[in-house]
């Protein structure tokens, strides 16, 4: 499994519930819009944004054959996908006005959880002792020191 399957199986059914929770309440439902909440939401998706960016920059470096340990990938093996559910995702909620919607960044984490293992192994197949050593050494989602490494 690669890292576009991933994020395809992760983040796809995450956005699309946090999609369809904005339609049902703003739409169907009529909930009250919080401008204040939109304006904080914009601000949250801009540092998401920022750390995307800076994660797939460093990524690009690698082109596919190389371990990618600097930058974003220093703190978390996933920058991408931390910058999704902790940044993009909750920023799209508060933006889009749904309280639902939190339930897609709940789905995409389980969902992560379930399927990351997989892309480890392969990970761990390509590149050997060097994604052991660095498996060890950063966390496997949040740069915490209580998070744990696997």
């Amino acid at each position: 499994m690669n890292a576009r399957s991933l994020a395809g199986k992760v983040l796809g059914p995450g956005y699309g519930i946090i999609v369809a929770g904005s339609v049902l309440e703003n739409f169907v439902l009529r909930t009250e819009w919080f401008m204040i909440g939109s304006v904080v939401g914009l601000l949250w998706l801009a540092a998401g944004l920022t750390g995307l960016i800076l994660a797939i920059r460093e990524l690009k470096k690698g082109e596919g054959y190389m371990l990618v340990q600097s930058g974003p990938f220093a703190w978390s093996r996933n920058p991408v996908m931390a910058s999704n559910l902790f940044g993009i995702m909750p920023a799209l909620c508060l933006i889009l006005n749904t309280n639902i919607g939190i339930l897609g960044i709940f789905a995409a984490a389980f969902l992560f959880f379930r399927n990351v293992g997989a892309e480890e192994l392969e990970l761990e197949d390509q590149f050997g002792e060097a994604y052991q050593a660095y498996r060890e050494r950063v966390s496997r989602l949040l740069p915490l020191p209580s998070c744990p490494r696997d």
